[in-house]
């Protein structure tokens, strides 16, 4: 059995970046079988954008998210072209700035924000959001450790060692609240 994971948001928020960072930290840390791919549009700055990791044991056939196991939603369109997506079980992380309506994901999907923007903004580069995006989904999730995600990290995002570190430290200790809680189906 595969988990899908889906980071969604809008051009230049480092959504695939994150997604080629998971995708390395499940796969060569971890040792699992990894699917990354990626959609955005290239041509315009606040275009869609979103980064896909499939992994799990087994070897993947299809390499393509359709309804993901969790969603990390960066931006209020992630959310409106996502939520219908999701299906009974899955769990959603949002950006407590960017995302102010979580309505559309349906009753039984588990929703929790965090306030990854600030984070970011409060370390003085917004540009890292996608860093404390990821040690808010280890957390969340449970899927990889900090230090996992932080070994994957410190080979895939070189540029700023200090700022990326504090990020994701950051990120994996946030608030991570509950939306709302999930109906029983």
């Amino acid at each position: 059995m595969s988990t899908q994971v889906r980071f969604a948001g809008v051009g230049s928020q480092g959504l695939v970046s994150a997604s080629i960072i998971l995708a390395e930290a499940l796969g060569i840390v971890r040792d699992y079988e990894v699917v990354q791919t990626q959609f955005y549009a290239a041509s315009i700055q606040g275009g869609a954008s979103c980064g896909d990791v499939i992994f799990g044991r087994e070897k993947i056939i299809f390499p393509w998210v359709l309804a993901p196991d969790v969603l990390v939603a960066l931006a209020q369109d992630a959310v409106r072209a996502h939520a219908p997506a999701m299906r009974p079980g899955s769990r959603v992380l949002v950006d407590d700035l960017m995302v102010t309506d979580t309505s559309l994901f349906g009753p039984a999907v588990a929703v929790h924000r965090a306030p990854l923007t600030v984070i970011a903004d409060e370390l003085g580069v917004r540009k890292c959001t996608n860093i404390v995006a990821l040690g808010a989904f280890a957390k969340l999730t449970g899927y990889l450790t900090l230090d996992e995600i932080g070994r994957a990290v410190a080979t895939r995002a070189p540029g700023h060692p200090d700022v990326n570190r504090e990020a994701l430290k950051r990120g994996f200790n946030a608030r991570i609240e509950s939306a709302r809680a999930p109906a029983l189906a």
